[in-house]
């Protein structure tokens, strides 16, 4: 997976996407530990966790292990540009 998220990120980075436009599908499917989302949001994972509490995250359930999709990362990016 790491590999595929390397490709992901970069292919993100090398546009900019306006507010209007979908976030690619490239990102669908693909998540990250609270922790990765944290460090790409410039954020701590205690507030991570608290926006996916509040539905402005979306995340996924790994046994005891929480995922934050990239999409929705891209998509939180956006709105608080």
């Amino acid at each position: 997976m790491a590999r595929h998220l390397a490709a992901a990120q970069y292919d993100y980075s090398r546009y900019d996407y306006t507010l209007d436009e979908p976030v690619p599908h490239v990102f669908d499917g693909l998540s990250v530990p609270v922790r990765t989302a944290a460090s790409m949001l410039g954020l701590s994972p205690w507030t991570v966790s608290h926006l996916v509490d509040r539905g402005e995250l979306r995340s996924e359930r790994g046994g005891q292990y929480r995922y934050v999709t990239l999409s929705s990362i891209f998509a939180y990016r956006r709105r608080t540009r």
